[in-house]
């Protein structure tokens, strides 16, 4: 059976930072599970080629942070950011994230699967492909297989989400509220979009823990209330679990939410 995502997570862009901020790979598990993470999303991959977060030295270190979470009952998702430029990208790509997933022990692998030219690039039957090929190679290992995208889907028209999560375990939208009139405001938005609720696998929110522009909040106050919030709502829409955007810059005030407040 497919691993399955729960309980409260946070993702993560450059595991250096987090190394800089945090010292060791046992410094980043303890803060982990004193912030009662369950898991923790990293970046592995971009397209067709892996991210510095498991090359050179950064591996080793990666893998003694795996190690390190696990002695902590905290397990590892892996993210990938699909570009699919040409006929043929979508296999490449999923083969080698299915490859990462096993070589590194991964719990499952979450697809960044984005509207613009930073993101994916390709059409429909690129996008069915790539879920297509990822979803057998991850069920073979017995791992999950999550979407993380536009939290309203329906905004974005011309992006194949639904080619995209017809073969994913888990949905996680990015629910980035910070500029939004309320966290429930918003939170609803999502889970009332017409793609999202025909969806029919767990719901997994994704909120902001940053400040800053695009959906982050104003400031570190409003990050900590704002989670609080978002928080509460999962529990009362009895979501299996949830997470936020990002380890790397999120403020103190976020951290002693987790620190102080059950799952």
């Amino acid at each position: 059976m497919a691993t399955t995502l729960k309980g409260r997570c946070i993702y993560v862009h450059k595991l250096s930072r987090i190394l800089t901020l945090e010292g060791t790979p046992a410094n980043i598990a303890a803060k982990a599970k004193k912030a009662k993470l369950s898991s923790i999303w990293i970046k592995v991959a971009e397209g067709k080629s892996r991210n510095a977060n498991i090359t050179g030295t950064m591996k080793d270190k990666f893998i003694q942070l795996r190690d390190a979470l696990k002695a902590q009952n905290i397990t590892i998702w892996g993210w990938h950011v699909p570009r699919c430029f040409k006929p043929g990208d979508d296999v490449v790509e999923a083969n080698l994230v299915a490859t990462i997933c096993s070589e590194l022990q991964l719990e499952g692998i979450l697809v960044d699967a984005e509207s613009g030219t930073e993101y994916f690039r390709g059409d429909a039957n690129a996008a069915s492909g790539y879920m297509t090929t990822l979803r057998n190679a991850l069920d073979a290992q017995g791992k999950g297989l999550a979407i993380s995208s536009h939290d309203i889907p329906s905004n974005m028209p011309t992006f194949p989400f639904a080619s995209f999560a017809f073969k994913a375990t888990v949905n996680a939208p990015q629910v980035y509220y910070g500029g939004s009139p309320s966290v429930k405001n918003r939170l609803e938005r999502s889970m009332n979009d017409p793609k999202n609720k025909a969806l029919k696998i767990p719901y997994v929110p994704v909120g902001a823990g940053w400040v800053g522009t695009a959906g982050g909040c104003r400031t570190n106050a409003a990050c900590a209330q704002k989670a609080l919030e978002f928080m509460a709502l999962v529990k009362q829409n009895k979501f299996p679990g949830y997470s936020f955007w990002v380890w790397d810059v999120a403020p103190k005030e976020l951290w002693d939410v987790f620190f102080n407040n059950p799952v």
